[in-house]
């Protein structure tokens, strides 16, 4: 059984480490605004960088006839003290509108921590915006703008999730020879984000209204509309087998890791038509369309090991893409398939593969320190049975303090035990985080041993068969309380990684958009 107390012993292991930097760790931010918020998409690409450019689209509303701005999106992160503020700059056209569009906005994002390890983040202008849009003789000049947009995120051992309310309104000047007035744009939407090392997901919902006052000569013109912009945008890292052609080579082929980026707008807008002077009518018109995005795809090749004795063996894929991956480790020519998992062994490719989600370099400050200084550094194992000497110690620690394994009490942690999927699938679970998808006050599932499966695992049981990650053999038994062999450990691990890359994603994707 994987969840029980822990006393308040522990076991101090030094190590002395060279200092070269002393970093102050940055709280996390999530991946949210990476499009920005103005109810576009881009070509997506690494956040990673200070600036990063890309390719941008987004739907222009302010004549009451929607069409697709297309061009550049430059966005400059900077790292403040409590902050990070990040500016955006777009430089926009569509060339048969004659249209165009010049918008720099600055936005800082203040994090909050909760007691229960949640986060508010509050996202505010941070300087006067600039926005001048050209559409035919008529030129479009921001005279006011005012934004609120707060999130809740949460971060959990293997994935941060976030959900967002974003309200916006931005008065516009309107001119040109023979006419001037306003244009009122007002925003209010819902945003939804994941970000995790497999995959990452950003989707919003964003309604529109419209108001424009026009005066055209001794007549003013006054319409008004509204819409709905949906959008996703996600990352996904897949895998793909490839052959060697040469026989003469030292190993048959190898997998190639592929990152894709991929994002979806669609709009649906309620406008006035308009008569061949230019001015609206009472008859209302459907005006919808949807634009994708890709960026070229990055490839990488993975390791190739050498599994010739696994040839033909139903977990043959799997094992050979975990070793690909580093999350399996140790002499692939000596794995043995059948041989039970221990939990040292599982903990440690599970910790791999279940990996730490990166931090934006947010309230970031470095020191330079001697490149000889050496300093003490304290490591605390919270477990009397895994010192240093255990070849999984690092492993294991990191796996304990991020929250993916408990002991098994008395500061026991019991390396060398089998696991069972029951202790198998708690771990999927409370890597991600989804335990509250049980019900209240127990869950029973849909498998004829639902009785056998452990209490403490039941709930998780439950929640795995639910998204997919877990089913029964051919009887509908799914033996929860049988330790797993190393081909079962190596398939039940490969699935949650592939959960991780396109499961969740689906769900995110699906319920707001059909991608």
């Amino acid at each position: 059984m994987l969840i029980s107390g822990k006393s308040s012993k522990k076991v101090n292991v030094f190590i002395i480490a060279a200092i070269v930097l002393l970093v102050i760790m940055p709280k996390p931010v999530s991946a949210m605004g990476n499009c920005g918020y103005e109810g576009g998409i881009s070509s997506g690409g690494s956040q990673n960088q200070t600036i990063v450019s890309l390719e941008y689209q987004e739907v222009c509303v302010l004549s009451g006839k929607p069409f697709i701005l297309k061009g550049e999106l430059s966005i400059r992160t900077t790292n403040r003290t409590n902050s990070i503020r990040k500016t955006y700059t777009y430089n926009l056209e569509n060339l048969s509108m004659n249209a165009t569009l010049k918008r720099t906005v600055v936005l800082e994002t203040t994090t909050t921590e909760k007691s229960n390890g949640q986060a508010i983040e509050d996202t505010v202008l941070a300087a006067k915006p600039s926005e001048v849009v050209r559409i035919g003789d008529k030129t479009y000049t921001l005279k006011s703008h005012d934004m609120s947009i707060s999130a809740l995120v949460d971060k959990k051992p293997a994935i941060r999730y976030s959900a967002g309310n974003l309200w916006g309104k931005k008065t516009y000047q309107v001119s040109n020879g023979s006419s001037s007035g306003t244009v009122t744009v007002e925003l209010i939407g819902n945003l939804y984000s994941y970000d995790q090392y497999w995959s990452t997901t950003e989707t919003g919902i964003i309604n529109y209204i419209v108001q424009s006052e026009e005066i055209k000569g001794d007549t003013t013109d006054r319409w008004g509309g509204t819409g709905t912009v949906t959008l996703c945008a996600s990352s996904t890292k897949q895998m793909k087998y490839v052959e060697n052609l040469p026989d003469q080579i030292s190993f048959e082929g190898g997998y190639v890791e592929t990152v894709y980026n991929n994002s979806i707008l669609e709009y649906d807008f309620k406008m006035p038509e308009f008569d061949a002077e230019g001015i609206s009518t009472d008859r209302i018109i459907g005006i919808k369309d949807t634009i994708k995005m890709e960026s070229f795809p990055v490839q990488k090749r993975l390791p190739a090991p050498n599994l010739a004795h696994l040839r033909g063996h139903w977990a043959e894929n799997d094992i050979k893409a975990l070793f690909s991956l580093e999350v399996f480790s140790g002499d692939p020519a000596s794995f043995n398939p059948a041989q039970y998992i221990s939990r040292q062994e599982f903990v440690a490719a599970l910790e791999k593969a279940a990996k730490e989600v990166a931090d934006e370099t947010a309230n970031t400050r470095t020191s330079i320190t001697s490149r000889n200084k050496t300093r003490e550094e304290k490591v605390e194992s919270p477990f009397i049975d895994v010192m240093p000497g255990n070849p999984y110690f690092e492993s294991i620690i990191k796996a304990y303090k991020r929250g993916l394994v408990n002991g098994k009490g008395y500061d026991v942690f019991a390396p060398e035990d089998f696991v069972s999927l029951a202790d198998a699938i708690t771990m999927f679970i409370r890597a991600v985080g989804l335990e509250i998808m049980a019900p209240n006050p127990g869950a029973v599932t849909l498998f004829k041993d639902n009785d056998r499966i452990p209490a403490y695992a039941r709930n998780a049981v439950y929640i795995a068969q639910r998204i997919g990650l877990v089913q029964g053999d051919d009887r509908g038994y799914i033996h929860a309380e049988e330790y797993i062999t190393k081909d079962k450990a190596a398939a039940l691990i490969n699935r949650f990684i592939n959960y991780m890359r396109t499961g969740i994603q689906e769900d995110y994707r699906e319920r707001i958009i059909d991608f």
